[in-house]
């Protein structure tokens, strides 16, 4: 090879090499390009600021109570002749329960029976006596008037020496007083015994209705309408009126009690709205209202009582239950609310991001209400607008985001 053709050849080796690496750079910057030609973003979810009402709600924890307890105490003692009904029955007030030996009070019934027969025989003769008294009085007064007229006439013969004086002596006599004074005490003491013997009747008829009173106590029935929740009397078995013969608890309604603090008790008022939650017997919350809030503390535990009744129709209410009352403390109405976790504090001001033309901007808001969950928007935010609700940590005022998630 000439040394012309060296130097042609060494040319074309130095010619190739500078277009492989003009080559390589081209490259190298066209990747550069794709990377920084990229749009970057920070993704977020939003959801719109809307208008509505806001409370701050409390839960308060208690038991369930059946609305009225009975105890069943039979009035007389006795042998327990006959049971009616069963633990765990239903009955309806006035239901016979359970009955007690009758005989003794049987025959004491007959005996006072027969006093009230014999009283009023004798209230039957006293009233006799009294109508013959009163009749016999009657007829004496009439004798007397007569007699007095006779006496008038015969004082005035014996004044013409037509009568003797013995005859104006019996006329007198005829016509004295005393005679009308005797048959006078006799109708006043006829009275007398008709008046005993009237109170002898009431006393016996009083006596007889006691030991009838005795007789239809020998059979207990319910006092209320309601379940027999404790059963404690068997057949043969003697009945007394120290201790319950039964337990009966009425639970077509039962009611929730909680026992709240001296500063939670006078924003709890009767008839005010609350949400009731008994996990073991209702699927879902159900509402009522404050029926009872004591007036007075419970100076064993420093509470006050509140009552909330509750329709118990099906009866899966029981009991000593748990529940808890729901009661809205402080409502705003028609308030601009967000999420709680959409307000941000940034050197004493809050913040939230709403997103305009794809971009994150900073608005500074005032806040009301805050359940926690929801905060109440003062000012500084208009309803509809799209608060950044996920990723709100991550942007700066005018960055771009992107929605991935929201409305």
């Amino acid at each position: 090879m000439t040394r012309k053709s060296k130097a042609s050849m060494l040319l074309i080796v130095m010619l190739a090499g500078v277009i492989a690496l003009t080559s390589g750079c081209s490259t190298v910057k066209s990747s550069e390009t794709e990377v920084t030609g990229e749009e970057k973003y920070t993704p977020v979810a939003v959801e719109k600021a809307s208008k509505d009402s806001i409370e701050n709600e409390i839960s308060i924890s208690g038991k369930t109570f059946a609305n009225n307890e009975v105890a069943v105490m039979p009035k007389v003692m006795g042998t327990v002749t006959n049971v009616n009904v069963a633990l765990g029955d239903v009955v309806q007030k006035g239901s016979p329960l359970f009955s007690v030996e009758q005989d003794t009070i049987l025959k004491s019934v007959e005996a006072a029976s027969s006093s009230v027969d014999l009283a009023e025989k004798g209230v039957a003769q006293a009233e006799n006596g009294l109508k013959t008294a009163k009749l016999n009085y009657e007829t004496n007064k009439d004798q007397i008037e007569n007699a007095m007229l006779t006496l008038e006439r015969t004082r005035k013969l014996y004044e013409e020496g037509a009568v003797s004086k013995s005859q104006l002596e019996q006329a007198e006599l005829a016509a004295s007083e005393n005679n009308l004074k005797a048959v006078e005490a006799q109708v006043k003491q006829a009275e007398i015994s008709y008046e005993q013997a009237l109170d002898q009747l009431r006393q016996a008829e009083i006596s007889y209705e006691q030991v009838k009173d005795n007789l239809d106590d020998t059979t207990v029935t319910a006092p209320i309408t309601g379940i027999i929740s404790a059963l404690d009397v068997k057949e043969g078995k003697m009945a007394t009126n120290t201790q319950p013969a039964a337990m009966m608890v009425e639970m077509d309604k039962v009611y929730l009690q909680v026992n709240v603090v001296e500063n939670l008790v006078n924003q709890l008022s009767e008839g005010q709205e609350v949400k009731v939650s008994i996990p073991a017997a209702l699927d879902e919350d159900m509402t009522s209202t404050i029926s009872y809030v004591s007036p007075t503390v419970n100076p064993a535990t420093g509470l006050y009582t509140v009552r909330v009744y509750v329709e118990n129709s099906e009866k899966n209410i029981r009991p000593g239950m748990n529940g808890e009352i729901k009661a809205g403390l402080d409502t705003v109405e028609s308030a601009v609310i967000v999420p709680g976790s959409a307000v941000l504090e940034k050197e004493d001001r809050k913040v939230v991001y709403v997103v305009e033309d794809g971009k994150a901007i900073e608005k500074e808001v005032t806040i009301g209400l805050d359940t926690g969950d929801y905060v109440e928007i003062k000012e500084g935010l208009k309803e509809e607008e799209e608060v950044i609700v996920e990723g709100q940590h991550y942007v700066e005022d005018g960055a771009k985001v992107k929605v991935v998630r929201g409305e």
